[in-house]
């Protein structure tokens, strides 16, 4: 055999593979991306949901996609414990008074209703205090709020930035306009 034929011999055979490779990646893609934009893992059911909020002018969380995170997060769901915590821990910043307060985020219908729903799908350690806090946040109860923060903030073995107290709505209005940023 000519040196011309090997030649184009494992140049297509390099094409060939170089394709079946391309081809059998986005396949994968493909199958990993769920109609509704999430994508599934491998370990089955398990979703990233993306982002989906920003601030308005005035202070107020917007969510920007339907059926995602309201958190504006890249997570996968069902959410672990840990983060179940945090974002409840986040939320009631909002309401109580303390030395230090790290994180935080809007409490809204949406994100009590997405917490709520995670209650449904996944079993928690903590599964009843999380289902009392945010059903009485969910019926527009906060008057327990310093103690809700509490009881997550020892869960989570909290050492600095017990609250103290309820804002009140002047301080929780001053509050909620002072962050610049969503975080936990």
């Amino acid at each position: 055999m000519s040196k011309k034929v090997v030649g184009i011999i494992i140049g297509s055979v390099l094409l060939l593979t170089a394709l079946g490779v391309y081809i059998a990646v986005g396949s994968l893609d493909m199958n990993r991306a769920g109609n509704d934009g999430t994508r599934q893992n491998s370990a089955g059911g398990n979703a990233e949901q993306t982002a989906g909020v920003e601030m308005k002018e005035d202070g107020e969380a917007k969510k920007v996609s339907e059926g995602g995170n309201p958190f504006g997060e890249k997570v996968k769901t069902p959410l672990s414990e840990n983060l179940m915590q945090q974002y409840i821990h986040a939320m009631s910043h909002q309401k109580v008074a303390a030395k230090e307060k790290w994180s935080f985020f809007e409490i809204t219908d949406e994100r009590i209703d997405y917490l709520l729903n995670q209650l449904e799908i996944n079993q928690y350690k903590h599964e009843a205090t999380y289902e009392d806090i945010l059903t009485s946040w969910k019926e527009g109860d906060f008057s327990d709020a310093v103690s809700d923060h509490n009881k997550v903030w020892r869960i989570q073995e909290g050492t600095v930035g017990k609250a103290t107290g309820l804002l009140s709505p002047k301080e929780e209005e001053a509050y909620v306009n002072k962050q610049k940023s969503e975080k936990r």
